[in-house]
């Protein structure tokens, strides 16, 4: 003899044997693994867009900073040098995901084609050598150029890396 059960359904009373309500039980579960990737899938996109939109907007802002800090005329008297800017580039770059070293830095005189680089992984002291003045005066521009390779946190979901590139260009302010 079956076992049934009384449910109040829409419609009124009605009764509902176990094994129906174990097949519906059961359909429930196979829907819910067959949503189950795509709903995964979408949910950790989101997840590596966001870390990789949060290393654009830090390198971003970290270039303009940067170029910023180059062309003004600091309170101290004291210009600053390639050495200084490529450094505060990399220093401020930080953020949830990206680590300073592996930025790379590009800093350039626009006008009078000084340059200095420092590659990723290396030391800012590095440049010490070839380290100079690049705004002396008005009318120039400097540029610095962050570059990294972010990698997101969940590798198999796309996009699960991607080459990201920040330019700061300010025009030099100081006599």
């Amino acid at each position: 003899m079956k076992s049934s059960k009384q449910v109040r359904s829409a419609k009124g009373w009605s009764s509902r044997t176990a094994a129906q309500t174990r097949r519906e039980a059961g359909a429930a579960a196979v829907e819910f693994m067959l949503v189950l990737p795509i709903l995964l899938a979408l949910i950790f996109g989101m997840v590596n867009f966001g870390f990789i939109f949060a290393a654009q907007i830090s390198l971003n802002s970290s270039a303009r900073d940067a170029a910023r800090a180059g062309v003004v005329n600091p309170l101290t008297g004291s210009a600053m040098t390639c050495y200084l800017i490529a450094e505060a580039g990399r220093r401020n770059s930080a953020t949830i995901g990206v680590t300073p070293v592996n930025v790379g830095v590009t800093v350039k005189n626009l006008t009078t084609g000084g340059l200095c680089t420092l590659p990723v992984g290396s030391n800012p002291s590095s440049i010490l050598s070839g380290d100079s003045l690049l705004c002396t005066g008005t009318g120039g521009q400097l540029s610095v150029v962050l570059t990294y390779n972010a990698v997101s946190p969940a590798p198999l979901v796309p996009p699960s890396s991607a080459t990201l590139s920040a330019t700061g260009v300010f025009q030099c302010e100081y006599l």
